[in-house]
């Protein structure tokens, strides 16, 4: 009998829980509206900004909800909304920074419908991208003799591309491939590249970089691909440094733990 009223004592508990869980998911799908509108706009338009203007225009946007009316969360974590910790602790041990700045990156990377264009001097996620890829991924450059065979290689085995080191120009035949200019023929999709139509197979991926700091791309090329900052701001070189120091001392002390 007192078993029986301490799990009756537990399920008034829970049930209070669950009512205020409850009020909080209903509050929550009222947002929701206003949350991927901001969502989808910073996937979509906030990759070439810093931080300072990245969030400049998330207030901006906020503003905007709210002279229209539109319900919206107020502090949004658009990074838990977009990626679970485990995979942004898997980006970091590939060796992506811990910064926010660069968890955003590998954000619009991974998540925008666009192929990422990355603006990269450091080389940050250069390292980040082919760790994540490991072996599977080709790189080649616009110069190289073989460039050509390595895209309809990819495009025909489905396998990610990085075409390193470019400048303010892409070469034209990449211009379907960017665009997504894809054919449905039957189950498959096909691509015009050059004079060939190659099937597009299930994996494959463009990943565009640049050593060049302030880049100054056409129109064209900003429609075709998802532009993305990498550059480290001194912010984020103070948020990575305090991320390794963090790290070292959780790796000290897991080490002073084990058993000598």
């Amino acid at each position: 009998w007192y078993q029986a009223e301490y799990e009756i004592d537990g399920l008034r508990g829970e049930k209070i829980r669950w009512t205020e869980q409850s009020k909080e998911f209903k509050a929550q799908i009222e947002r929701l509206a206003g949350d991927v509108l901001m969502a989808t706009g910073f996937l979509s338009y906030c990759g070439p900004f810093n931080q300072e203007y990245r969030q400049l225009l998330l207030r901006n946007w906020q503003s905007e909800n709210k002279s229209r009316s539109i319900p919206y969360t107020h502090n949004l974590d658009l990074i838990g909304m977009l990626a679970e910790k485990t995979t942004i602790s898997e980006w970091n041990l590939q060796g992506l920074p811990s910064d926010e700045l660069s968890i955003q990156n590998g954000i619009i990377c991974t998540k925008a419908t666009r192929y990422p264009l990355i603006i990269d001097p450091q080389g940050q996620g250069k390292i980040w991208i082919k760790n994540r890829e490991s072996t599977i991924l080709t790189v080649t450059s616009l110069n190289h003799k073989f460039f050509r065979t390595h895209l309809e290689d990819c495009l025909s085995q489905g396998r990610p591309l990085m075409i390193e080191d470019i400048a303010e120009e892409l070469d034209p035949i990449l211009d379907n491939v960017l665009e997504k200019n894809f054919i449905k023929s039957g189950k498959t999709l096909k691509v015009k590249v050059g004079d060939k139509e190659l099937d597009v197979m299930a994996g494959f991926r463009i990943y565009i970089t640049t050593k060049l700091a302030n880049p100054a791309y056409t129109p064209e090329i900003s429609a075709r691909t998802s532009i993305i900052d990498f550059t480290v701001t001194i912010k984020g070189l103070e948020d990575q440094l305090f991320g390794y120091r963090l790290f070292s001392r959780r790796r000290e002390s897991w080490r002073k733990r084990e058993p000598t």
